[in-house]
């Protein structure tokens, strides 16, 4: 966002981020007349994630000049001067145009790469269609809003809207989306962001996912400790905070008193809620403070078993950055040692899991009361995600193996959780919840997913509710509608196969009776 000639220019970044977060885009304004805050440098990760977007980008560019693509390359610089540059070049007809820019009205910026197809259009006998890469292994809703948009501004230069738009992801495969099925929806978002730089309204930093990478999440958390704000309380939701504040309590400390009901609220909720408060406020003036829940069958310290001499103690470490992933280390403690199984790319990956796998098979053969100990559900979805079988190990074998790790293993997080309270090191709430659009202003349309959302019927099409009449995606929710049966599976897609991508335009999550199959 940047004030050109008294007028903001907005780019996809922009309309990104006020889909993020309302208040994010309150702190830019600012910024940009020169009140507020000043945003914090980029962290180690965001320069990293940026490292990577680049090379990955670089990748994809120098795997189409092996091709035998013709390339034209726009040198980044002027936006005015390369969005000229960009319909000169678009009007001459290469294969493929590598940073090609855009300017109309109030939205400008660069695409990653314009693609020729054989589709007529004011060019010519073909036109363009913009593709992008990204370092997600997966379509996410914010690659939508940037799509559409340079698919808008390029349909502006060669007078046809492009039909598709392109993903290139970080795992190397390519998706590919029908822009008539979201462009109602990112055209809504631009006209919600235009209409609140234009109007704005009194926003609050509320936690959301984007804190981790966000400039000014050093500010809100800043604000939050400042205000004693019921977001520093563990493992607490935006709804019960509203709740809450609608009781008249707004602070972690009003929360710690807190001795009466709350309208809306469990009471268990309550207590549970004032307790953790109450732990953490006491914090500050005091020692860290924990108290033993009331044992429970299948809770907290009743899942630890009798410890053995023999037991295992696992931890795995990754590298999401990594091209498709990299798990680079299995470490596991035993008899007092310490023994590591290391994977730098991903050949010694899969051979360091072989080994580790080769690892358990022995330990417990020659120690069947041994238990694998763990914290939080990650090594074992990771083993199962990753596993492989080993060198000369049957695969009947194989799977009896990973069967009898599921069982043997012990989730020390589940212990801690289920046998602890006050244990807010185990990370604030704001930092698992997934992100939504529309944070500050309630609204019941959230960001449209790429997977098929799964409805109290649990069959796997887009029911109709309340928000019909209103809802910018009726009309796919329709296609998908008259493409599936009573079976809940598409009419041409064959029993226990998974929809591909094109079948998985869902429009819309009603918040009356829809819930995510898979999170983004």
């Amino acid at each position: 966002m940047r004030d050109v000639g008294g007028q903001i220019l907005f780019s996809a970044t922009d309309l990104m981020r006020f889909m993020g977060c309302a208040h994010a885009t309150t702190l830019d304004l600012s910024r940009l007349r020169g009140q507020g805050p000043d945003p914090r440098e980029d962290s180690e990760d965001a320069a990293l994630l940026q490292k990577q977007g680049d090379a990955h980008e670089a990748a994809h560019l120098a795997r189409l000049g092996a091709a035998g693509r013709g390339i034209m390359e726009i040198a980044r610089g002027d936006l005015v001067q390369n969005a000229a540059t960009t319909r000169a070049a678009l009007a001459a007809g290469p294969e493929v145009v590598f940073q090609g820019a855009f300017l109309l009205g109030n939205w400008g910026g660069w695409s990653d790469f314009l693609e020729r197809v054989d589709r007529p259009s004011a060019l010519g006998a073909f036109s363009y269609e913009v593709a992008d890469t990204k370092l997600k292994r997966r379509p996410h809703p914010k690659h939508v809003l940037q799509l559409v948009l340079y698919s808008d501004l390029l349909a502006e230069i060669q007078g046809v809207a492009p039909e598709f738009a392109h993903v290139e992801l970080g795992d190397g495969t390519r998706a590919t989306l029908r822009i008539a099925d979201y462009s109602a929806y990112a055209r809504m978002a631009r006209a919600r962001l235009e209409g609140f730089v234009a109007n704005p309204t009194p926003t609050r930093p509320i936690p959301c996912a984007d804190c981790g990478l966000c400039r000014w999440a050093d500010h809100c958390e800043s604000v939050w400790q400042s205000e004693d704000s019921l977001f520093n309380v563990a493992n607490i939701s935006r709804g019960q905070v509203k709740k809450l504040e609608a009781a008249g309590i707004a602070t972690m400390e009003a929360l710690a008193n807190l001795d009466h009901p709350v309208r809306g609220m469990a009471e268990n909720t309550r207590l549970r809620l004032t307790t953790q408060a109450r732990l953490q406020h006491a914090r500050k003036t005091g020692e860290p403070a924990f108290e033993l829940r009331p044992p429970e069958p299948g809770k907290g310290f009743d899942l630890l078993p009798k410890p053995q001499p023999v037991d295992i103690f696992y931890d795995i470490e990754g590298d999401p950055h990594f091209e498709g992933g990299l798990e680079y280390l299995h470490g596991v403690w035993f008899d007092g040692e310490f023994r590591a199984f290391w994977g730098h790319d991903h050949t010694a990956e899969a051979q360091a899991l072989s080994d580790l796998l080769t690892f358990f098979r022995d330990r417990l053969a020659a120690n069947p009361a041994a238990r694998i100990y763990h914290y939080a559900a990650y090594e074992i979805t990771a083993l199962r995600r990753l596993k492989v079988v080993p060198e000369g190990q049957h695969t009947r074998d194989a799977r009896r193996l990973f069967r009898r790790l599921a069982g043997i293993a012990r989730d020390m997080g589940k212990v801690a959780t289920g046998g602890l309270r006050g244990l807010d090191c185990i990370g604030k709430a704001h930092q698992q919840r997934p992100c939504v659009a529309g944070q500050v202003e309630q609204t019941r349309l959230q960001l449209p997913r790429f997977q098929i959302h799964r409805h109290r019927c649990f069959k796997n099409f887009a029911l109709p509710c309340s928000e019909s009449r209103q809802c910018p995606f009726l009309a796919p929710c329709q296609r998908l509608q008259s493409r599936a049966n009573g079976a809940g599976r598409f009419k041409d897609q064959e029993p226990g196969q998974k929809p591909c991508i094109s079948r998985q335009r869902v429009s819309h999550e009603c918040t009356r009776h829809a819930r995510l199959h898979h999170q983004v």
